[in-house]
């Protein structure tokens, strides 16, 4: 495929078809604030402004990229060079920057106080018209500019607006047939991973806080949203450190359940963290590959009388407390938010808590409430005792209407 043709192919494939800053919600078309964008070929002389950021864009047109081949599970990367935003190794291998506004953008996407960039380029490989799309960061811009791996968008994608670097995060709001997905993006020790659109393939919005709770001997975990991103923090009882706070995770959802999970970094002694939450409730916690093993667990299932289901944003959040103390206000062992996601109750769950707290004379319950677009509509009205005092490990928990 010649240079031409292919540039003919991205064109039509990729920068004609963004809408031009407008997003689509509940059905209508509202402005999107456009993205800086020069005509950096021009002729005339260049305001300050204009040339810093038309010396960023030669940085981009001419930088350095890993490029993935293949299409298999396992991709190699080769690195090319790109020459005004081009390679092309005759019959083999093509890239290409989409050199459009809305599909480059730069931002601080790392929290370093540095600015980055997010660029979106195609390759088609073997002379072929099959186009590949996937979107790269290119860390600090005005330094070293070092692309990192880029991850697939899709075969020949279009954009509902800009994409945007903010929240040390890029979103690309990609349009589909039938809706808009915004997709996000978060620098890991790996290199660019995304975010799943949590917390299931149904993309029910989730409120910001806490997904799970867990803790064992060793250690107290907690995953949790923050502006729609998962975040983790670690907490070694062992050392008494907070060895990661809110530390940028992916999520991996599947029929199966969802998996968080943080990377970490060898050389500098950060944790490695995976939380994984089954369908059917049940939890796996692992730091640097290790299983933890050494906790105690709840499990049960929530479910309430009424004949009324439950929309898929509906969230279940279940708690293990302490209740020992008249008065004062309980403390949570553990916890676990459930999205219903098309689900009906009862609801299955597993709460994970270290038996280094318990103590034989102190009571402990499991709670549960059901909560509607932040509305709070079922609750437990009764105890239901745990663990001590003769009580079970494995209870069914009935919530009750709240009137409104």
């Amino acid at each position: 495929m010649n240079k031409r043709v292919f540039s003919a192919l991205v064109g039509a494939g990729l920068g004609a078809v963004s809408l031009g800053g407008l997003v689509t919600v509940g059905g209508e078309a509202v402005a999107q604030p456009q993205p800086e964008w020069h005509n950096c070929l021009t002729r005339e002389v260049f305001t300050p402004e204009k040339q810093a950021w038309c010396d960023r864009w030669s940085t981009l047109q001419n930088g350095t990229y890993l490029v993935p081949t293949g299409f298999g599970p396992e991709l190699e990367y080769v690195t090319v060079t790109l020459e005004n935003g081009e390679y092309n190794r005759s019959g083999e291998l093509v890239v290409s920057l989409v050199n459009e506004p809305d599909w480059l953008t730069f931002g601080d996407i790392n929290g370093d106080g540095s600015d980055d960039a997010a660029v979106i380029f195609g390759v088609a490989e073997g002379g072929g018209t099959s186009l590949a799309t996937y979107v790269a960061a290119v860390m600090d811009i005005d330094g070293e500019a070092e692309a990192l791996n880029p991850v697939r968008l899709g075969d020949r994608i279009m954009l509902n607006g800009p994409m945007t670097i903010a929240n040390q995060q890029i979103t690309v709001p990609q349009l589909t047939q039938t809706e808009v997905i915004n997709r996000s993006f978060v620098v890991s020790p790996e290199g660019l991973s995304e975010l799943a659109q949590l917390p299931s393939p149904e993309r029910a919005e989730v409120p910001d806080g806490t997904v799970v709770f867990s803790q064992t001997s060793a250690y107290a975990v907690r995953v949790f949203t923050q502006t729609g991103q998962p975040r983790i923090n670690l907490f070694n009882k062992t050392t008494g450190r907070q060895e990661l706070n809110a530390a940028p995770a992916t999520a991996i959802t599947s029929t199966e359940g969802i998996v968080f999970n943080y990377a970490g970094f060898a050389p500098d002694g950060i944790p490695a963290v995976r939380v994984s939450v089954a369908s059917n409730g049940a939890q796996t916690f692992e730091v640097n590959g290790t299983v933890q093993t050494n906790s105690a667990s709840i499990t049960g299932t929530v479910s309430y009388l009424p004949r009324i289901a439950m929309p898929p944003n509906a969230i279940l959040e279940v708690t293990l407390v302490d209740v020992s103390r008249a008065g004062a206000p309980a403390i949570t062992l553990a916890s676990q938010g459930i999205i219903f996601g098309g689900r009906q109750v009862p609801i299955p769950f597993e709460l994970m808590y270290d038996p280094d707290q318990i103590d034989p004379r102190f009571s402990y319950a499991v709670q549960a409430r059901i909560l509607v677009e932040g509305q709070l509509r079922f609750i437990t009205t009764t105890r239901f005792p745990v663990i001590t005092q003769g009580h079970p490990t494995e209870v069914e928990i009935r919530v009750d209407p709240v009137s409104r």
